[in-house]
């Protein structure tokens, strides 16, 4: 059984391991092990986790299985870059260890995302998603996201990606 928890900038080591192994894990079959230790070193530093834990702008969860931790789901206050008709947050990462694949997890860290979403009054979840992840693609296409305009260009190290913006009307 899996246990949720909100955390702060105590776990700004942890969330930063999770970052990079789950990153990792996520996308060794589409980036070389340079360009994603570059990422990683760009994007999920000590100092960018504490960034992200103290802010008032986010929201982040852990999962644990057996107090080990297995995930994480980040959301950011930000409004959608597309249009949508009402307020937005950005489901800003939902990503678990290789071994959780399959586990319910993921699914698990996305409704309580959307949990999160509907208590800051949002009608929209919306995320951007590489095109090049197509396990992440099939997994928000499962959940009702659906593609609403092309996203910005992402870059893992030397390689740039195209990614999609997706969006899920949340309202009860």
């Amino acid at each position: 059984m899996y246990e949720l928890r909100k955390v702060g900038t105590e776990s700004a080591d942890l969330l930063m391991q999770l970052w990079t192994t789950t990153f990792e894990q996520a996308y060794r079959d589409v980036h070389t092990a340079d360009n994603i230790r570059a990422y990683c070193r760009e994007n999920y530093s000590l100092e960018a986790a504490v960034t992200v834990l103290s802010s008032t702008q986010f929201d982040c969860t852990i999962a644990y299985d057996n107090d080990l931790p297995v995930g994480y789901g980040l959301i950011h206050y930000q409004t959608c870059p597309a249009p949508l008709a009402g307020a937005s947050c950005e489901l800003k990462q939902i990503y678990i260890l290789s071994s959780q694949y399959g586990s319910g997890l993921g699914r698990l860290l996305f409704e309580h995302a959307l949990q999160i979403a509907r208590q800051a009054c949002c009608q929209w979840l919306w995320l951007c998603v590489s095109n090049l992840n197509a396990r992440a693609q099939r997994f928000y296409q499962k959940l009702d996201f659906a593609p609403i305009a092309p996203g910005p260009l992402l870059m893992v190290g030397s390689d740039l990606l195209p990614s999609t913006i997706l969006a899920v009307n949340i309202d009860d």
